[in-house]
């Protein structure tokens, strides 16, 4: 029997260095977005403007007098927040059993109650002490619409405003203006409004009967232009 002779080979194996990665030990990601401008007119409790002309009912109160007694409505109070310089306009419609005019004078000629014949105006000067409203301010009421210190007074049983419902009535007209208002804070903020009046006054005189009258004031806050 022959020997069979193995022969085995050395199997070289070369081990390669092992690859190094680097280790990152930061990352990002990134955000955007945008501010809005915003302008916002919410009632005393951060709610809704919303009630029309029940704010201002002169049902108790037309009975003719004398002395120049005017009849007036409870003022509308509400509040004012901006991050841009604003307007605030208002304009009457949504007229019932009153029609437009430019007020009563003397004369022969019988006279219907119109728009005329209610005043209209910023009735007490403008809040603007919150802790988040921005500071130095100019906010001007339009002339003739500023009432704070008082509606005219009545003469020999008719009165005279310096603006009535007439003046705000067929498009709507600035009564206020003024910088940026609120510095932060959202609608719920107690501290970065402006808290505005406005109200409305009658001198009740010896108009046509009418069983019952009514009428809408829009308000509405935008970019001053």
């Amino acid at each position: 029997m022959k020997n069979k002779t193995v022969l085995l080979a050395s199997a070289i194996f070369v081990m390669a260095p092992a690859l190094t990665f680097a280790q990152a030990t930061t990352g990002t990601g990134g955000f955007s977005g945008s501010v809005p401008t915003t302008f916002t007119i919410t009632n005393a409790s951060n709610g809704s403007l919303a009630g029309g002309a029940s704010y201002w009912d002169f049902s108790s109160n037309m009975t003719i007098g004398k002395n120049g007694v005017l009849a007036t409505g409870s003022d509308l109070v509400f509040r004012m927040r901006s991050n841009a310089d604003y307007q605030l306009q208002a304009q009457v419609g949504s007229l019932s059993g009153i029609a437009d005019g430019t007020g009563a004078t003397a004369g022969s000629t019988a006279k219907d109650l119109t728009l005329g014949d209610i005043g209209f105006g910023v009735t007490a000067e403008i809040d603007a002490s919150g802790a988040s409203v921005v500071g130095s301010r100019t906010d001007t009421i339009n002339t003739g619409f500023d009432v704070s210190s008082g509606w005219a007074t009545a003469s020999n049983g008719r009165i005279s405003f310096s603006k009535t419902l007439h003046d705000i009535y067929g498009s709507p007209v600035q009564i206020l203006s003024g910088p940026r208002i609120s510095a932060s804070g959202d609608n719920s903020s107690s501290d970065n409004f402006l808290l505005v009046k406005v109200g409305v006054a009658a001198l009740p005189q010896y108009f046509t009967p009418a069983t019952s009258f009514s009428g809408v004031v829009t308000l509405t806050i935008s970019a001053k232009p």
